[in-house]
């Protein structure tokens, strides 16, 4: 942050002391919100999801557990594992937008945006395999290698392998230099099954588990591109007219949501993979009652995830609570009625967020009275996945700062659950920002930042700090 500081001197009257101050704040900020610059700022990409149709399935409904998975999707409840770590994902219609790569010309891709992945993954020109020839494709023209190569392995046995490259990545405006790029040459994985165009995935994950990994944020946090190291993450409650939401790097939209912000931070239980946005819920509920023997557990945010994911012992406690539930042996899956009430919720810091049953069941299609549940079990593992039903409930600010990560949460605002042409406001926080829109335009925004330390007096001024312009490279 620039700063020019005018003092008071005793030789001069008071009125002659404020006229000086004036004249040189406005000098000063005049000429400083000229400068245009990618270092600091907040930035803006807005996400789309396709409506989600299931195939149709027709339960018997004297033996509901006899359905076959295979009738219901498959997409629906796949999991997905990066490196040895498995980072669970639903490989149908994630919330996408656009991006950038390279420089001669840049190339736009459309990808999902995913905070239980680690790196920008995209698929080579040089891709072979059964799927290459159904995604755009990544030519590096303006990238550099490295001595690295990557591997992905996937649940349902996909997989996609290629060489790490560096080049530069525009998201929203944001423009990341030398930046890792998972370049597939080898594809055993469809990344369309994401939705129709899709050609890559951008992870949002503080860290990699894998060895010389370098993601986005690590990047955006070394180079200091940011006011602040935070990235909000808003994803629509009504899918209607195709509204997904918004990821915004460096700033928090305050229209999103209703009451405080509430921190919660990354978790330090045992057996956590440092680098995961996982946090402890202390408690989870069906309804207004306590899901029986659970305790304070991690759970991971994630945005590649159509579902919530939790172990087989949460998933039998919490569906008996539920009227009308049945569990699909053959699937590992709970069937349940279309209409109910009782709600899923989960409390961090004893605030309880809730996910109405309307959210968390989806129809089996076919004309069929029932649902599947997507409060899944996850088979033998012992995790706890907080996927988009859950995050469509609440405005969530990732926190990537070095040593102080934390997720801050917030329900959002179903007065204003759009995505029109209101206005954003950044928190006022220490060494926040204040973000006003500059032309929206083609899934990007443009904003006018200025730091939250130019705060002026009525009378009297005392600092002048930069306004800096952001703008789309």
């Amino acid at each position: 942050m620039i700063e020019a500081r005018v003092t008071k001197r005793r030789s001069l009257g008071l009125g002659f002391t404020f006229l000086i101050s004036l004249i040189l704040n406005i000098l000063v900020a005049s000429t400083l919100s000229s400068i245009t610059s990618i270092h600091a700022g907040s930035f803006e990409i807005l996400v789309s999801k396709p409506t989600i149709e299931l195939d149709a399935i027709s339960f018997p409904l004297d033996i509901p557990a006899k359905a076959p998975l295979s009738k219901i999707n498959h997409k629906l409840i796949s999991s997905k594992y990066l490196g040895n770590s498995i980072v669970t994902n639903a490989k149908n219609f994630g919330y996408s937008g656009t991006i950038l790569l390279g420089n001669n010309p840049p190339q736009s891709f459309e990808v999902v945006f995913d905070t239980g992945s680690d790196m920008i993954v995209i698929t080579s020109d040089k891709c072979q395999g059964a799927h290459c020839d159904e995604m755009a494709h990544y030519t590096c023209t303006s990238c550099t290698k490295t001595p690295y190569s990557y591997n992905i392995s996937y649940g349902d046995g996909t997989w996609g392998s290629g060489s790490i490259v560096a080049d530069t990545v525009s998201i929203g405006g944001l423009i990341i230099h030398d930046q890792q790029i998972l370049d597939i040459t080898q594809n055993g994985l469809d990344l369309s099954s994401y939705g129709p165009g899709i050609s890559g995935l951008v992870g949002l994950m503080p860290n990699s588990p894998v060895l010389n990994a370098v993601p986005p944020l690590v990047t955006i946090s070394k180079d200091k591109l940011l006011d602040m190291n935070v990235f909000s993450v808003y994803l629509a409650p009504s899918l209607k007219q195709n509204q997904g939401g918004s990821f915004l790097f460096g700033g928090i939209d305050t229209t999103k949501f209703v009451g405080p912000l509430d921190y919660v931070p990354v978790s330090k239980a045992p057996g956590v993979r440092e680098g995961m946005w996982y946090v402890d819920a202390d408690n989870a509920y069906a309804g207004d009652m306590p899901v029986k023997g659970y305790t304070e557990s991690p759970w991971l945010f994630d945005t590649g995830t159509s579902f919530i994911a939790v172990p087989t012992s949460f998933a039998a406690a919490f569906h008996a609570n539920i009227p009308g539930s049945a569990y699909s042996t053959t699937d590992g899956i709970y069937i349940l009625p279309c209409q109910g009430t009782k709600s899923f919720g989960v409390s961090f810091n004893r605030i309880k967020y809730e996910v109405p049953y309307s959210d968390y069941v989806t129809a089996a299609g076919g004309g069929s009275s029932l649902c599947v549940s997507l409060v899944m079990p996850l088979g033998n593992y012992e995790m706890y996945i907080l996927g988009n039903p859950f995050l469509r409930q609440v405005y969530s600010v990732y926190d990537f700062t070095p040593g102080a990560r934390r997720i801050g949460i917030a329900r959002v605002d179903m007065r204003n659950a759009s995505l029109g042409n209101e206005g954003l406001l950044g928190e006022p926080m220490p060494g926040g920002a204040v973000i006003t829109p500059k032309k929206p335009s083609s899934g990007q925004r443009r904003y006018r930042v200025v730091p939250m330390s130019r705060l002026f007096n009525s009378m009297m001024v005392s600092t002048v700090a930069a306004v800096f312009v952001a703008f789309p490279g």
